[in-house]
């Protein structure tokens, strides 16, 4: 292992050769991009339901009530909301897996069947930068757990000196926490995604559990719910009638616009599915089960909390610190350091399943000469370190509002990619063409992008825009009009509806390539031949594709192009088999 550090270390060129991957063999290729093989299709249904029910269980979740109740919600209205926006999600990610669990490609890869063989680039990165902010944020919240768990050992780390300035928004004890946060995550992102599933089952039972804990605790301190308080405070907030049926609706959409980008990258995970069906049930039933009650022990605890202590406390890590602002007893440090670590692991956790993996699998389609989905997952860690995330939490207002508009940029893609594989191919794809940049290729169209797709993204994004960008306007005075703040109302559900309206009609006037749409529905082999010889070391992936679909030896290539129809029909044919 030292010899191999060290020889790495020689030169230039040796660091080059030790850094680089020798599963790569084109720009479009390494072993992460290639369709999973039989060994990393471990995800079973119940892998997905651990997946899903422990993402469930996380801090926006659990605080979600706030925003709701806020605009008018009751207690009810609340949770049934989150229910329904749920599981209309987990409905659009089943769908969005159904490729990824037949042909076992990631959604980096998926994105070119839609987008072109270079125009995927630019979702790629339009949905990886949200892993490094986010990643970053999730991160910081891990470390306030952390703070409380060390103030729970040690009497005097509230008192501890902050020599920090306040421009930083972030004390000693937090940054303390954030970098051992950091320190904790280090050994999980060097685990593949296919090995992964286990931390989910684990914290599929440790928060849920710490949160009947809190909820438990707060109901008999309390003795009872409470749930008139937040009920008052929801009546009061209600406006005219119609004001408040728009309220809902951006709550609505604010539910989906926080799961918008796992909508678009669920493929990374589901390429890992054993079966369909493995990826189909385990999410239709965790997601919108999770997510609504980890939203209701929110609900319940601070409702609780309310009229117990007369203060509203929605962020756990807040009810954490008050409980023991109140009472600094041995039990009750017993019983919040077990919560704080419990949802210091679960933060991890999901930093893992929603930042980590899915930038992973995006920047090994930007680099794949150097870069695997666990090199990938540590350089996001380490850009996740880097931003200061504490800053986009405590004081970047802007930047958060641009976050939370995001989605109407992600709508899109989603609704094109659907229709595509649904609609317009009838579920039949070309693997060997998802890998060539050759101008015969399918999915390479005009200079290897679809610009029918580019142009149905835009103008899915166009509606809703206007109030994108009021939502930057800090001055209290507002000029957009009740139409425009009412489709930013509709962010994620206009966009996504229009952008797949818009692409199925450019496909109407101007046709995909192929005649996918003519087959039943996935009723063309998948095409696994074409990666059964190795991928060749130089940087012809086409004749690599080409040798491993029709079983020519490398020399009957020499002096020709090699032209073959790779089409799903040819292999409907036979003419591939």
């Amino acid at each position: 292992m030292m010899d191999r550090f060290k020889r790495a270390f020689s030169s230039p060129r040796a660091f080059h050769q030790a850094i680089r991957l020798k599963s790569s063999s084109s720009f479009l290729v390494n072993e992460d991009l290639l369709p999973s093989p039989a060994d990393r299709q471990t995800w079973n249904a119940w892998s997905f339901f651990a997946y899903w029910w422990s993402e469930s269980w996380n801090v926006s979740t659990w605080s979600i009530g706030s925003s709701l109740i806020s605009a008018g919600a009751s207690v009810r209205d609340a949770l049934l909301l989150v229910f329904f926006a749920n599981l209309l999600s987990a409905t659009v990610m089943v769908l969005n897996g159904f490729a990824s669990s037949r042909y076992h490609i990631g959604y980096p890869v998926l994105s070119r069947v839609s987008f072109g063989i270079y125009g995927h680039y630019f979702v790629v990165v339009l949905r990886s930068v949200l892993g490094i902010i986010w990643g970053g944020v999730q991160m910081y919240f891990e470390g306030q757990f952390i703070s409380i768990c060390l103030r729970c050992i040690f009497p005097s780390w509230s008192s501890l000196p902050n020599n920090i300035p306040a421009s930083q928004h972030i004390t000693t004890q937090i940054m303390i926490g954030f970098f051992l946060a950091f320190l904790f995550t280090i050994p999980f992102v060097f685990v593949h995604t296919s090995r992964i599933q286990h931390l989910f089952t684990v914290k599929s039972a440790v928060l849920p559990l710490a949160g009947l804990g809190i909820v438990i605790w707060a109901t008999k301190a309390n003795g009872g719910v409470g749930s008139s308080s937040l009920d008052a405070q929801a009546e009061s907030a209600k406006s005219s009638t119609k004001v408040f049926a728009w309220a809902i609706v951006s709550q609505f959409n604010a539910v989906m616009g926080s799961n918008s980008a796992l909508l678009v990258t669920i493929p990374d995970i589901a390429r890992y599915s054993k079966t369909r069906n493995a990826q189909t049930w385990g999410q239709l039933i965790a997601l919108p089960l999770g997510q609504t009650l980890c939203a209701s022990f929110g609900v319940i605890s601070t409702s609780a909390v309310l009229s117990l202590y007369g203060e509203a406390f929605w962020n756990p890590y807040d009810l954490l610190n008050g409980i023991l602002d109140r009472g600094y007893t041995s039990s009750a440090r017993a019983g919040v350091f077990f919560a704080a670590a419990s949802f210091a692991f679960a933060t991890l956790g999901t930093s893992i399943a929603c930042n980590f993996i899915p930038f992973a699998a995006d920047v090994t389609c930007l680099l794949p000469a150097y870069l695997n989905i666990v090199r990938g997952q540590f350089l996001c860690l380490l850009l996740a370190f880097a931003i200061v995330p504490w800053r986009i939490v405590t004081s970047a207002s802007g930047f958060l509002n641009f976050l939370n508009g995001y989605a109407i940029f992600q709508g899109p893609v989603v609704a094109i990619m659907l229709v595509d594989y649904f609609l317009l191919r009838s579920g039949n794809l070309t693997l060997a063409d998802m890998y060539t940049a050759s101008s015969e290729g399918l999915y390479y169209y005009v200079r290897g992008a679809n610009i029918r797709a580019f142009v149905a993204f835009v103008v899915g994004f166009l509606l809703p825009l206007p109030g994108f960008v009021e939502s930057f306007n800090e001055t209290g005075s507002s000029s957009l009009n009740e139409a425009a703040s009412n489709m930013y109302a509709l962010g994620w559900e206009l966009s996504f509806l229009v952008g797949g309206i818009a692409y199925l009609v450019l496909d109407l006037i101007w046709p995909v390539p192929g005649d996918e749409r003519e087959m039943g529905f996935e009723t063309a082999p998948v095409g696994y031949e074409v990666f059964e010889q190795p991928v060749s070391r130089d940087r012809d992936l086409e004749a690599t594709s080409v040798d491993g679909a029709s079983g020519r030896q490398d020399g009957e290539l020499e002096g020709e192009e090699a032209k073959l129809d790779k089409s799903p029909r040819a292999y409907e044919q036979g003419s591939l088999v």
